[in-house]
């Protein structure tokens, strides 16, 4: 357990943000000023504020409960008094310091714990700094390595051309179709067994087609129209041929044949020839074959039920239907591989030669079942690291360029997911629900839909139920609910 002490400043969820970088998800209790030390055990970090005449001081300090071990950084700033944003930050960078050099772990990104550092990025880039001047910008100022730096860069100007034009009247579309063959150890989406729950697929899909009529009659009388459409989940394919051919005839209705229309097709073990037959005659242009290993053990581990020969057969029979745009998902950190499974899987996916990979570092979310059993995917595992690294080697070397990437918390060793491309072979949705700079109508049970006002660069979300029964119950009052968000922006 670590005890963490405040003086002088009541700011628990920021410091505590710094601390998980290194220790994962060790409990960390916050000190109440009543306990005594000496019934205590673990470690001690205090972070603490001296606001004076010109300098404000942030002290962090650690002290080992059981062997009175003691380490202390002090950061100062002077000048005026200090705003919450800028104090915040400097506590932040304090205790960082402090716990980099006693764990001696190297955090890739620093200080930054938020989903989306390749905004800060855009945001510079609107400023004015040149390319130098970021980097530079963000290893000073939140103790980014340089190599994230770069990459950051990259992603940034793969990005700029598809999110500079803020046109509200261009909209993302997602549908969730929240049912799965089975539930993966490490999942935290919302999924239902497609076996225990088939008597709600048919009354879900006639809700959801409900949503989006009435909402798409609302969008198109507005003059709404699509960049995007992705349907996702769950697993989309575990419906049978003629539900995924009514469902996506019904998005046809009012989105047309979208130029970039994706289905995830994530599990093998639900594709079958009808299904893929019926998803490219009713317009869909790109397709989600998902392993996340090639590794037949690996596989039984985290609970899929297909093996790797299922993913080749799978991926070859969508080639052969037609698709020429298909992603394919992996992830490292994955319990029991090392870098030869790791490496194992990278070649098939050059083999294989998909437009697009995304690769996923492990993450323990709360709603999985390895949180469950208390399984943490190592905050610190160097492994992670050198995975990543071979992945970003080996997919470059077979002309993949990363064109978005996001971060997640309690991710191994706090690295990030990457989606890598073929040459012009972007995913806009991606894209744009990572850099937030266009509206996402999403249907479905747990859909949020984001409304993105450009003349104030801000959102505003609805969030559907996510509950399936209750889902259904409830459609008319989630979609006034969603119309009346949307009419605030039409």
């Amino acid at each position: 357990m670590i005890i963490l002490k405040l003086i002088g400043h009541e700011y628990f969820n920021e410091v505590s943000d710094i601390i998980k970088l290194f220790y994962g998800k060790e409990s960390i209790k916050l000190y109440d000023n009543t306990e005594s030390y000496v019934t205590m055990q673990g470690k001690m970090l205090t972070s603490e504020l001296i606001i004076g005449d010109y300098i404000t001081s942030f002290i962090s300090s650690y002290k080992d409960l059981n062997s009175n071990n003691v380490k202390r950084y002090n950061f100062t700033k002077s000048g005026n008094v200090l705003d919450s944003k800028e104090i915040k930050k400097s506590l932040k960078v304090s205790m960082f310091k402090l716990l980099s050099d006693i764990t001696g772990y190297n955090i890739p990104w620093g200080i930054l714990t938020g989903i989306r550092p390749v905004k800060i990025v855009h945001k510079l880039f609107e400023e004015g700094m040149s390319k130098d001047q970021i980097i530079e910008h963000l290893k000073e100022e939140y103790y980014v390595t340089e190599d994230r730096a770069i990459l950051s860069i990259k992603v940034a100007q793969v990005e700029k051309k598809y999110i500079s034009q803020k046109n509200n009247k261009k909209v993302g579309i997602y549908v969730g179709i929240p049912f799965c063959p089975s539930r993966c150890n490490y999942c935290s989406f919302t999924s239902n067994t497609i076996e225990k729950n088939r008597n709600l697929v048919q009354p879900y899909l006639e809700a959801l087609m409900l949503e989006i009529k009435t909402v798409s009659q609302y969008l198109r009388s507005k003059g709404v129209t699509a960049l995007s459409v992705y349907i996702g989940g769950g697993t989309p394919t575990s419906i049978n041929a003629d539900e995924i051919s009514t469902l996506v005839q019904c998005i046809n209705e009012f989105w047309g044949q979208n130029e970039e229309f994706t289905c995830e097709a994530g599990r093998p073990d639900t594709i079958t020839i009808d299904k893929l037959k019926a998803l490219k005659e009713n317009g869909i242009t790109r397709l989600s074959i998902n392993p996340q290993t090639m590794d037949d053990k690996t596989l039984v581990r985290i609970g899929r039920k297909h093996t790797s020969a299922q993913v080749a057969e799978s991926f070859y029979l969508a080639r052969e239907i037609g698709f020429d745009n298909i992603n394919m998902d992996m992830i490292i950190g994955l319990p029991g591989e090392g870098l030869e499974q790791v490496e194992n899987t990278l070649d098939w996916m050059n083999k294989l030669n998909p437009e697009n990979v995304t690769v996923h570092t492990l993450a323990i979310k709360r709603a999985s079942v390895y949180n469950e059993v208390n399984l943490d995917a190592g905050s610190n595992n160097d492994i992670a690291y050198k995975m990543m690294e071979l992945a970003r080697k080996k997919l470059e070397i077979n002309q993949y360029y990363p064109y978005y990437l996001y971060r997640q918390k309690y991710m191994a060793q706090n690295l990030e997911n990457i989606g890598f491309c073929k040459k012009d072979k972007e995913c806009v949705y991606n894209m744009q629900i990572m850099e937030e700079k266009q509206s996402i109508v999403a249907f479905g049970a747990d859909a949020v839909t984001k409304a993105y006002f450009p003349d104030k660069d801000r959102l505003e979300r609805q969030h559907n139920i996510k509950d399936l029964s209750l889902y259904i119950k409830n459609i008319d009052n989630q979609i006034n609910k969603k119309i009346d968000l949307l009419s605030n922006l039409y």
